[in-house]
This record gives structure tokens, sequence and C-alpha cells, in this order.
């Protein structure tokens, strides 16, 4: 099957201007199948031969033969070199024949007057093939993919496509993704939920395990080629996510050659450099990236929580200003050789890390009841230092018939965060009184094991199946120290100290079927199997959290073409949502005494049924609209709630307390103006049924949301181009609470140079508003708090980009396959 695709895209390209990412979908006249020699005149004779580059003289794989009858000028049998550049063509007819050869980033080379008899064979030799620098240019510039595609299963954002992400983290390209939202804290949710698995390039890690928001600040847009939105994943996806997968995939170039990109940028708020260099000779390839960015960021916020019913405590009123400021770099590497022409191997190693400081200074004021007040300040500084690894091996073996393919996967994944929290309590007169510290030091391993099997049959039908298994292992070491008095020397508190340890198994197998009837209706079945393994103790106290569950998760995909234009189609799977370190960890976030985060590791995994009616059309004139219903119903939704004590603190803590029901609709639409501008645009509708089910909580909350985003671009004259995003979320609604509408806004203009190898920019976020202001609250029994925070989002930044390097042929031939765990929660998602 993918010696087809090579086939196609070299023969296009041989014929007729095409864009190297966006290739044409009817082939040329001159070019055929390897399987067209059925239609071929039969006979005895036979022809073969070499293709050679003509400067090096190596061998070209994947070269397009065509076999031409002179007679008629028509194409009647075809084949494609091997990895030696050798090819054949058997059982052919007596008559007068061309051949024409051809390959991507070559002059297509014409053979004249071959001439066979009844049994004749012949041998044309060698067939050298010169460079075709022409073609290479049309095909890097010519073809331009849409901003946002409506694939069959999934929506693609074409971020290398937004000039308005350039020297921005992947936190910022989310935000224009459609259907995506990421609130000012940068914890992202689809169609209302932040249930969901983020993957970078098909595969998991172990960096998204505690903090998804600080990891995707540390990835640079610059490096971004795409982000896929899967929202009805099929049984071969890990079942975790439930409300689906996003799947960020990262800059190479598959081109014979060297070549590499450099990005830098400075801003008052981000400054980046970064840079991609791609290596590929014959069957080696390599790839690497690097890139590091430096983000400055004051905060500001206020709070106020009414006391009701807590004896002596009347309100609090609590003021905070500070900055987070931080160093973040990633490295990544890869190789790939094709051992032979149907085997090939793969691996990667990817570092990314980072340092960053958040001081805040925040003054608290408790009025009690009988008119006296209790006042404080907390001068708190939390460092955090993480580093995260992924190596990747992977093996793919293509079997006898085409389409058919065994693949083998392995993965390790790391990732080590410390968190160093120092804090001065000062009274009301401005005396330091206590010192605390706060120390984490936390990691998350993972283990996986993947293979794949793909089988097509000749009625068109596909099976997969495959099996997979994860071990993680987890580990939180916490300890807390105080000083009081202030001149006291520090001592642990054993209550609040000790080492929690998490293991986690899980295993797999699945099989999905796909067939067709009647050439109008698709169908896709598929099932999974799941069995996870939870072993978690605490040190000091021999408590221990053990958990043994099986899943069975079914999926069922159905479409059905009702013209060339028009397609609607029918979605159900069941998903699974594993908690993870963020909400395991027992460890008490106390930045902020009054109100306290702690995890739970006793939570269990929450299961959704997720269901999805969907239509698309296009027109001629460009246009492409989707329509989608969804519904999503979890009964025992993982929920972050609030109880509050006795003295006035809120803790928040995390439970499997809630029923969770969304009900929704969403509409994108796709269109071209002027020949050189496009616009895109989509709207989330959904309402969300809250509602805890636990006698720990008695609490519901309901409303309907709603999110918009528009991007629009145009090319000039003279190398210039232009972009504008805008995004707008509603309010959004908690079990206890809602925060408020928020909106963002970019433009950019930028300016090719030095024939089209190099760019400079000026990019603009949110020029008339200094700062976005976002408002939250919830209420229960006892407290009723509400708060507003403040965050300077307005950004200028100068950018310059410069490519190098020359490509000289072939593509990579062969599509790496790539291992996705996607299979557990985090608590920045929520």
């Amino acid at each position: 099957m993918k010696k087809l695709v090579l086939l196609a895209v070299s023969g296009l390209l041989a014929t007729q201007q095409v864009s190297a990412q966006a290739p044409p979908s009817k082939p040329a006249a001159t070019v055929v199948s390897p399987l067209a020699g059925s239609t071929a005149p039969k006979g005895n004779s036979k022809i073969a031969g070499v293709v050679l580059d003509e400067a090096g003289k190596e061998p070209v794989e994947f070269a397009t033969i065509s076999l031409v009858d002179k007679a008629t000028g028509k194409t009647v049998d075809g084949t494609i070199s091997d990895d030696k550049g050798k090819f054949t063509l058997t059982r052919l007819a007596a008559g007068q024949y061309k051949l024409l050869v051809s390959f991507l980033g070559y002059e297509t080379k014409s053979v004249e007057d071959i001439s066979l008899g009844n049994k004749d064979e012949v041998n044309v030799g060698a067939i050298s093939l010169k460079s075709d620098s022409k073609v290479l240019q049309e095909v890097s510039v010519t073809g331009e993919k849409d901003l946002v595609e409506d694939k069959v299963d999934r929506l693609v954002y074409n971020a290398e496509k937004d000039i308005t992400n350039a020297g921005t983290s992947a936190s910022e390209v989310l935000k224009k993704v459609p259907g995506l939202t990421v609130d000012m804290d940068g914890n992202v949710s689809l169609r209302g939920s932040s249930n969901i698995r983020v993957l970078i390039n098909n595969k998991p890690s172990a960096m998204m395990a505690t903090s998804v928001a600080d990891a995707l600040r540390q990835i640079p847009a610059d490096l971004i080629k795409s982000v896929e939105v899967i929202t009805s994943p099929s049984a071969k996806y890990d079942a975790e996510g439930t409300a689906g997968i996003i799947n960020i995939i990262t800059k190479k170039n598959s081109l014979q050659g060297i070549n590499g990109i450099v990005n830098a940028g400075y801003g008052n708020r981000i400054s980046n450099m970064n840079g991609t260099l791609n290596y590929r000779k014959g069957k080696f390839g390599f790839n690497g990236a690097a890139g590091r960015q430096w983000r400055n960021n004051p905060t500001e916020s206020t709070r106020e929580t009414q006391y009701k019913g807590i004896e002596g405590l009347d309100r609090l009123t609590q003021v905070m200003d500070g900055k987070r400021e931080g160093l973040f770099q990633l490295y990544q590497f890869g190789l790939d050789y094709d051992l032979t022409p149907k085997s090939s191997i793969s691996g990667g190693i990817r570092f990314q890390g980072g340092e960053f400081t958040y001081t805040t200074t925040q003054a608290s004021t408790q009025y009690l009841t009988n008119g006296t007040t209790l006042a404080n300040t907390r001068i708190n500084k939390s460092d955090f230092d993480n580093a995260n690894y992924d190596i990747n091996l992977d093996f793919t073996q293509q079997l006898a018939n085409p389409g058919q393919e065994l693949s083998i996967l392995g993965l390790l994944s790391r990732s080590d965060r410390q968190n160093f929290n120092f804090a001065d309590i000062q009274n009301q007169d401005r005396q330091l009184v206590t010192r605390e510290q706060f120390l984490n030091d936390a990691y998350n391993d993972e283990k996986t094991l993947q293979a794949d099997y793909t089988h097509p049959f000749k009625n068109k039908h596909l099976l997969e199946m495959g099996a997979k298994a994860i071990l993680r292992y987890v580990e939180s070491d916490y300890q807390f120290l105080l000083a009081s008095p202030a001149d006291a020397p520090f001592a642990v508190v054993p209550n609040r100290t000790d080492i929690f340890s998490y293991n986690q198994n899980v295993e797999a197998a699945y099989a999905t079927y796909e067939f067709s009837l009647n050439k109008k209706y698709t169908f896709k079945l598929g099932s999974r199997y799941e069995m996870t393994q939870v072993d978690g103790d605490f040190a000091s106290t021999n408590t221990s959290v053990k958990q043994t569950y099986g899943n069975f998760i079914p999926s069922l995909a159905i479409s059905s073409k009702l013209s060339e234009s028009q397609t609607v189609k029918f979605n159900y799977t069941k998903r699974i949502q594993r908690p993870q370190l963020g909400y395991l960890n027992p460890f008490e976030n106390r930045t902020d005494t009054f109100n306290i985060q702690v995890g739970n590791p006793n939570l269990q995994a929450e299961i959704t049924n997720a269901y999805e009616l969907g239509y698309s059309t296009f027109f001629k004139n460009g246009i492409s609209v989707n329509a989608s219903l969804y519904l999503r119903q979890t009964d025992n939704s993982i929920q972050a709630f609030v109880v509050p004590t006795a003295g006035g603190v809120n803790y928040t803590r995390f439970g499997n307390i809630g029923r969770n029901a969304s009900y929704g609709m969403s509409l994108f639409g796709n269109a071209r103006f002027l020949k050189k501008g496009s616009i895109s645009g989509n709207m989330n509708v959904f309402y969300v049924d809250l509602e805890s089910v636990s006698a720990e909580l008695k609490a519901a909350n309901a409303s309907m949301m709603y999110s918009l985003n528009l991007n629009t671009s145009y090319a000039f004259e003279n190398g210039f181009s232009a972009q504008m995003t805008g995004e707008f979320n509603s309010r959004r609604v908690t079990l206890q609470g809602k925060a408020s509408a928020n909106a963002a806004y970019s433009f950019a203009v930028r300016k090719e140079i030095f024939k089209k190898n190099g760019s400079i920019g000026l990019s603009v976020d949110n020029p008339f508003n200094e700062r976005l202001k976002q408002r939250n609250s919830f209420t229960t029994p006892t407290v009723d708090q509400n708060g507003t925070n403040y965050i300077y989002n307005r950004q200028v930044r100068v950018l310059a980009s410069y490519k190098f390097g020359k490509v000289t042929g072939k593509p990579q031939p062969k599509k790496k396959k790539k291992i996705s765990n996607d299979d557990a929660k985090n608590s920045s998602e929520e």
C-alpha cells in the first residue's frame, strides 16, 4: 500500500505542479498503478532495467516506470523500482513501446523505440535521472493547505500556516484550534470537557503527567506543524480521554538532502530561539530540533470570602501580586533506516525541561464577628525544576500483500519535577513571625510495549488488531518544614511529610473491522479490553491503595456518502479516564494558607459513553462546512470540590462524586476568497449538567455555554502576508461555581526576504487591552467566595526566520508507526 501511495505521488509530480504537503487528488494520465498490469496486453516478453541518480550514480528507489504503447499513446503497464533501483515488467505482448521514468525532484526520462517480439527479454540498462531544481521549488511553494482541515476522523489545525503563532508556545497555539478552549491558567478543554489526552507526534510523554498546562508552555510554537483533534477515537486507540485526543505534530522534512530552519523572536512577554535540522540520504534519515524560550508574566488577583455560619468568622479579603518568569528548553533527535524495501526501523530521543520561579506577595485580612481583624502578609517564592525525556524504538514490517503490516513499538518515558517553596509570614505590623518550607520531589516513569497488525482483504475490508502493555511507577516525596517563631530552626512536621509511591499497570488488546455495503455505507466495528492494576502505599503509615478492574470498550462508526460532496457519519464509543499524578498526589499545596489543594490517592477511573452525529459538505467554490451533534455521559466523574473548615480554610479535593452530562453542537466552516485569502470559523454550543451523587457533597450546577473562534489571512504581492485570529469563550460552570467569559485576539504581518528563504514579521496580541480580567466564584453551605484574576497578556513580538540547505530528491518512503498512550487524566486539565 505504501508503494502504491508513493507511486501516485511521484507520478503527479512528474506531470504537473503540486504541493509536497497537499498533492492533487487526480493522477496524471501517463502514470498507472503497479496493479495496472492486469489490464495490459498479455504475452511472454519482459523488460528490465535500473534507475540511477545521474550525479551520484546511486539507486533511485520508488521511481515510477510507465510503459506506453507507441501505436495508441496509452499507458498499458507500470511498476516502481526497488531499493536497488531495479525494475521488471513481465507478461508483455509483442509491440512497439517506450518507457517513461519519473520521480519527485527529477526530470522525467523517456526510453524510446523498445521493440518486443513474442518471447523477448529486453534489458534497457541504467536509466539516469537528472535532478530538477524547478520541480523541487514548485513542490515547496506552490500548494497551500487550508488553515483548518476537516478530515474523516479528525479536525486538523495547520499551525505552521498561522503567522500569529510565531514566537509563542503550544499553549497559545491550542487557543486557536476549533473546539478547544484554554483558560487563563493554561488548562485545556475540548467541547467543554477537560478530560482529554495530549500526545506529541502520536506518542505520550510523562511530562504531561503532572501538569499539562506547564508542559504546553514549554513547547515552542515555531516547532509545531499541526494539531489534530480526535473526538471519537476507535478501539485501536487507548480508551483514555473521555472528551477526545489532542495530537501535536512537530515539524520535520522528509526530502533527500540536508535542510533546516532557524527562528528567533523578541517580545515584552516571550522571547525565543529555535531551529530544526533534517538530513536524508538513501535509506537513512535524521531529524533534530532544539529550542529555548524565556517568559515573563506579571499577575494580580483579588479574592473575597464571605463566611456563613462559621462561628466567630465574618469575611476574608485577599490581594495578591506576583510574577512568573522562567527559561524552558527542548531538544529532540530522530533516526530512521530502511532495512529492506519492506522493513524499517526508527528511534528517537526527546528532552524537555525548564526552570521557572513564581514569586507572590499576598495580603490577607480576616474580619471576625466581634469587630476585630487578623491580618498577615505572605511573601512566597516557588522554584520549579522539571526534566522530561522520551526514548522510542519502532520496527515496521510490510508483509506479502499491499497494506499488510506488522509493527512493534517500544517507549521509555520519564518526568522529574522538583518544587521548592519558601514562605515568610508577617503579622499586621509587618514583623516576620513564621517561616515555612515545602519540598516536593516527584517523578513519573512509564514503559510501553505495543504490537499492531493490519490485514486488508481483496473485497476492501480491513482488519486491525493489536496488544499493548503500559507499566507506570509514580513517586512523590514531600516534606513540610516550619520555623516558628521565625528565628527558630526549621523542623520537619511529621503529619505533612511522607513518601507516596504508586504502580499502575495497564494491559490491553483490541480488534477493529472495517467494511462497506453497496458502495455507499462504510462500517467500522471495534472492541478493546483493558485490565488495570493499581498498587500504592505511604512509607510512614504503612497504608496502601489497591485496585484491579477490567473494562470492555466497544466502538462503532458508520458513514454514508449522500453524494460526491456530502457525507453523514455516526460514532459511538466508551472511554476511560484514569487519574494521574496531579490528582493522586497527597502533597498539600499551601502557597495560599487559606486556600489549599490536595490530591486523593483513592481515586478510581471514570467511565464515559460518547455519541456523535456529523454532517459535512463542500462546494466547488472552495467552501466546506461541518456540523456535529454530540452527547457525553459520565456517571462517576472526577470532580474538584471545596471543603471549608471551621477555621476558615478552604480545602480543594478530588473525588469520584460527579454525574456529568454534556449535550452540544459544533459548526465549522472554511472558505477562500479573492484567490489569495482564506477564512475559517468555528462555533461550539453545549449544555452541561453537573451533579454530585456522593454523600460527601450535595451540589449541582448546569448552564448553556459556547465558544467562538475566527481565523482569516491574506497573501499580498511582493511577499507580504497578514493574518488575524480571535476567540471568545462564554462563562464556564463547575460543580460549585462558575468562571466569567473571556476573549483574545491577535494580528500579525510577515515579509518574505532572501528569495523566500527568510522572513521578518511583527505580531501583536490583545493590543487594546493591557490585561485580561477573569472572575470566578464558588459557593458552599458555609462559604461564598468571589475572586478576580488579572493576566497581563498584551504582547508585541518582532520575529525573524531563515531556511537553509538543499533538497535533491525523493521523500521518505515509509510512514512510521507511533505509540499513543492516551489513558490518564491530569489534574491541570480540571
